[in-house]
């Protein structure tokens, strides 16, 4: 009996090299979808070359410190550049009060760029460097931006570690400046459903998430879970769900 035959894999210089939008990693060399949601702590990893992300937050609901907000398409979007390097706009597409009924001003319109200066593994982090900047399209929102570092780890025991460092300058209408500090850490349950917890500090205002993120397929995940205020002007929760999409 002939042995049955062995699949074709990609070469390994198709994978490897510098790759961009003009020559986009192939398909066969991707692995499952790696998102920055749902955790607010974001993740090193930038998208493949060549490739888009779009995350979003298809609908949350802000409860407990002022009014309600219904948060409607809150959306990330990835352009793969060349290897090691994402450009990113990140924007709120609808926020709703419902005890007001009216539709606050979209925005602001996030901007930045993800450069992957270390790869990491195992105990060595992945270390990514992030400028970026928040563009006000209403008078009530102000311009904001500044210098990040994201970090992560793979951990034994189906760990994973991520931090943020950075800080906040606010231009606009009054200077000022806040420290970032985020950690994330995320549990892979089984195949590709994790779960997660993490804490968000801008300044006095901090936050404490938790949920699960599933990708039921290689380039699609689905997630839910919630954020919770603990310090500062943060609601007193806000749940959420969401749907990442790579192509």
């Amino acid at each position: 009996m002939p042995p049955p035959p062995v699949l074709a894999m990609p070469a390994l210089e198709a994978c490897e090299g510098p790759h961009g939008l003009a020559s986009p990693l192939p398909d066969a060399c991707l692995e499952t979808i790696d998102t920055d949601r749902p955790h607010q702590t974001d993740t090193p990893h930038v998208v493949p070359a060549g490739h888009v992300q779009v995350e979003s937050a298809l609908a949350s609901l802000e409860v407990g410190y002022g009014p309600t907000r219904l948060g409607l398409f809150q959306d990330e979007y990835r352009f793969g550049l060349v290897s090691h390097m994402d450009a990113e706009l990140l924007l709120d597409h609808a926020v709703f009060e419902p005890d007001a009924r009216r539709f606050e001003s979209p925005g602001p319109v996030g901007a930045r760029v993800k450069v992957n200066i270390v790869e990491g593994g195992g105990w060595a982090p992945a270390i990514t460097l992030v400028p970026w900047v928040l563009v006000p399209v209403a008078p009530s929102q102000a311009l904001r931006g500044g210098p990040y570092v994201f970090l992560g780890w793979e951990l034994p025991a189906r760990l994973e570690l991520e931090m943020n460092v950075g800080v906040l300058l606010r231009a606009q209408p009054a200077e000022g400046a806040a420290p970032v500090l985020a950690s994330a850490l995320t549990w892979t349950i089984v195949g590709d459903l994790r779960v997660f917890v993490d804490v968000y500090a801008t300044g006095p205002d901090v936050q404490l998430g938790t949920g699960a993120l599933w990708a039921f397929t290689r380039d699609v995940q689905i997630d839910a879970g919630t954020y919770v205020g603990l310090h500062g002007d943060e609601p007193a929760a806000t749940p959420f769900v969401g749907l990442s999409v790579r192509r």
